[in-house]
């Protein structure tokens, strides 16, 4: 069975964190949210919980036997179950799935949006070289002249495509049926081509303060809250890097050393959790950084997209332009001499 989106996961924690804020039981809240919900998959996987709460199940277990539900958000609130704060952590994991649903929108739309917007400019300039080049050239054979290099390619490339479309069209259709059935290597090679630099820096801090918010709220320990952050970072050698500052926890160093070993958080961040680790408000202030670079991410997303669109519209338009000018120039010319 399909697991639950993290738009599910978190509407479901944010409901179970209310029917426990008004005092109903969690087996009642879950039935609730089931009675609630339209899709009949989501709704099958909820009555199993049901079912297994009303045997006397705890909730970590109930989910865990559902299988809908990703292991780390059931280990958290097993954790939370153990250390009586389950109605926090239900609020935590709702507020992180959230982040994390509101990041993978961004990110779909960083990628999206310029690729939709470079087959449409690709479009364009088929067009061009396939219906418009050719009135050209009749244009030119009628003058008895001929085109230019650069155009004269254009056209013989406008030839190419007509006379191979069909194959051409296949071989795409083929590459996109791939890039679906491995959309998980698909995703990871975009997120690789569009992800880089400052933008995937603002995107990898985001994600690590937003699990060490719903972690450190949650009543883990940090040794733990590390590990964790571990497991849930998608970025194998981000991981691995948290995977080491934990080990390094465990021996001793400090929680804010060990975070700022792994070069996520910028110098002004690590000093802000210094403070609140001294001070005993370490996920107030973890709360407050991940509001900060989740709004960081953002405003650059929007300014990677803000760069790309005139980009790719400037060079289009200077494809295009250069293809008129090869055909326009020497035509005037011919024109000016008759």
């Amino acid at each position: 069975m399909k697991q639950f989106s993290h738009a599910n996961i978190s509407s479901f924690c944010m409901s179970l964190h209310l029917a426990m804020q008004a005092g109903i039981p969690v087996s009642e809240g879950v039935e609730m949210y089931r009675e609630e919900e339209t899709d009949s998959a989501r709704k099958a996987a909820l009555g199993v919980v049901a079912e297994e709460l009303s045997l006397g199940e705890l909730l970590s277990a109930a989910l865990r036997k559902s299988a809908v539900f990703p292991d780390y958000m059931v280990d958290m609130v097993e954790v939370g179950e153990k250390t009586g704060k389950l109605d926090g952590t239900l609020l935590s994991l709702s507020r992180y799935y959230d982040r994390q649903e509101a990041i993978a929108k961004s990110i779909r739309g960083a990628v999206t949006y310029p690729v939709m917007l470079l087959c449409v400019l690709l479009l364009v300039l088929v067009i061009f070289v396939v219906k418009i080049l050719p009135i050209f050239y009749d244009v030119y054979k009628q003058l008895g002249a001929e085109m230019s290099g650069p155009a004269t390619a254009a056209l013989n490339f406008g030839r190419w495509l007509s006379a191979y479309w069909i194959p051409l069209v296949a071989v795409i259709v083929v590459i996109a049926v791939l890039a679906i059935v491995f959309r998980t290597k698909t995703k990871a090679l975009l997120k690789t081509l569009f992800m880089g630099g400052a933008l995937g820096a603002a995107m990898r801090s985001a994600r690590f303060s937003g699990i060490l918010t719903m972690t450190l709220s949650s009543g883990m320990d940090s040794d733990d809250a590390l590990t964790m952050a571990a497991r849930l970072t998608d970025d194998k050698r981000v991981a691995a890097k948290i995977a080491a500052q934990a080990e390094e926890a465990a021996k001793g160093t400090s929680f804010t050393q060990c975070i700022a070993d792994t070069g996520i958080f910028s110098a002004l961040y690590n000093r802000m959790l210094a403070i609140g680790v001294r001070t005993g408000s370490s996920d107030t202030v973890m709360e407050e950084i991940a509001r900060r670079t989740g709004d960081e991410a953002g405003d650059k997303l929007e300014a990677f997209i803000g760069k790309i669109e005139p980009t790719l519209v400037i060079i289009m338009s200077l494809l295009v332009g250069l293809l008129l000018l090869s055909v326009m120039l020497p035509l005037a010319g011919i024109m000016s001499a008759i």
